[in-house]
């Protein structure tokens, strides 16, 4: 009897030795321990509540839509300034793709009066001819606007709208210093220079209203709102379109008015040169007239507390 239960231990070892090495034991007793000690723990005890999460995030208010008054006001002064500009020079300083018409018209006959001069002639008296055509002039337009584009586009954010419309104004009110500081003169003393600070007013103007996103577009480029305002949209955005045309053909007129009003044609040559030297006064007072709009315009943005939201 004993010899037989010698027997079974001995070939049950081998098993038990097996599961203790498996971990199948360990697993038992730990399962009966962790049985044991929650069945021994009160009904009544639960988990600890979680915290609350916290409520998200309110969304952020939204700037207020700029002021329609301002951008008219923009248009309006788009319409005065290319009639004055147009008007002494010939030069659209706001509508660049008419400019850039004329001047690939210009080239052609440029060239052909260059190559028409003598060999004789030096260099400095062929830049100064070049300087002093009407292809310069266009040529320091349209370099002007370039270069608005390009400094507007990259202004710091503490460049506001207001401020904006403040710098736009100080170069229309200097082109204007410049067209009136020669009581004498019969055209600009120095268009290039006068006529590059009014594009460059301009092209600011242009990026500070398409960064706006508003039916006025740029506010200097109509071509497409002309198509926008005839295709289907919304009946505000369509409204507003014909109200920024209006405004700029409203400028046009007020310009040409300031032109033209009262002023006496003459065919002899002193009557001819007191017209142009009237028409440049005229053309001067009309871009301080501009700039005070743009003022305006930059005190609407101010006042509206548009400086700290919009940025360029």
């Amino acid at each position: 009897m004993q010899l037989c239960t010698r027997r079974l231990l001995c070939a049950s070892r081998p098993a038990w030795r097996a599961r203790l090495l498996s971990g199948t034991v360990g697993g038992d007793l730990r399962y009966r321990q962790l049985t044991t000690s929650s069945s021994s723990q009160p009904a009544h005890a639960s988990a600890p509540t979680p915290a609350p999460s916290p409520p998200p995030p309110s969304p952020p208010a939204s700037a207020p839509p700029p002021p329609n008054s301002a951008l008219l006001l923009f248009c309006l002064s788009t319409g005065l300034v290319d009639s004055l500009t147009f008007a002494v020079s010939g030069v659209w300083c706001a509508f660049v793709t008419g400019t850039t018409v004329q001047l690939g018209m210009d080239l052609p006959s440029l060239f052909a009066e260059l190559g028409a001069l003598n060999a004789v002639t030096s260099f400095p008296t062929a830049v100064s001819y070049v300087t002093n055509s009407s292809t310069a002039e266009r040529a320091a337009a349209l370099g002007g606007f370039i270069f608005g584009g390009f400094v507007g586009s990259r202004l710091p954010r503490w460049v506001t709208p207001a401020r904006s419309s403040a710098l736009q104004s100080a170069l229309l009110a200097g082109a204007g210093a410049l067209a009136l500081m020669d009581p004498a003169a019969t055209y600009m003393p120095h268009p290039l220079l006068t006529l590059g600070m009014i594009s460059t007013s301009m092209s600011l103007q242009a990026v500070l209203v398409q960064s706006l996103k508003t039916p006025f577009a740029t506010s200097v480029a109509w071509t497409s709102v002309w198509l926008s305002a005839v295709s289907p949209s919304s009946h505000t955005a369509r409204w507003k379109r014909f109200a920024g045309l209006a405004a700029l053909m409203g400028g046009a007129g007020i310009g040409a008015f300031v032109v033209h009003f009262g002023k006496e044609e003459g065919a002899g040559n002193e009557r001819s040169d007191e017209s142009r030297r009237t028409t440049l006064h005229r053309m001067g007072w009309g871009l301080v007239g501009a700039a005070a709009i743009k003022t305006t315009v930059g005190v609407i943005f101010w006042r509206r507390g548009r400086g700290g939201r919009m940025q360029l």
